[in-house]
């Protein structure tokens, strides 16, 4: 605790502030300047993430055709701006042990021939 009689400052605006020892900031729009400047970096850094799992999805989707299997070369996933280091989640099949990574309802795994299959869940 701050001794009452030492002044102290405002984390965000640094004016002197009066009153409570315990007292942080000016008012409730310094209170949330200073918080949202704390966030800001990290709203920034998820943004660029959900950016690249939804184009991902996006990519996915177009590729895919509903009446048969969909298999696609690396090449052309990376040539539409797929980002392979970002997915939701993944599953692993009961039968073969296969490893899918999913971009929300679109998944995709590499085969042993190199190329990716792709699938819808809940289809």
């Amino acid at each position: 605790m701050l001794e009452n009689n030492k002044p102290h400052s405002c984390w965000n605006c640094g004016k002197t502030l009066a009153g409570r020892s315990d007292k942080k900031y000016c008012d409730d729009n310094c209170r949330n300047e200073y918080f949202n400047r704390q966030k800001e970096t990290e709203r920034k850094e998820i943004r660029a993430i959900d950016l690249a799992l939804k184009r991902n999805r996006r990519i996915l989707k177009a590729l895919f055709k509903e009446e048969k299997d969909t298999y696609v070369k690396e090449k052309v996933l990376q040539e539409k701006g797929f980002v392979f280091n970002y997915h939701t989640h993944h599953t692993i099949t009961k039968a073969k042990q296969d490893e899918y990574l999913f971009c929300y309802d679109y998944g995709y795994r590499k085969t042993d021939e190199g190329v990716y299959r792709i699938i819808k869940a809940f289809a």
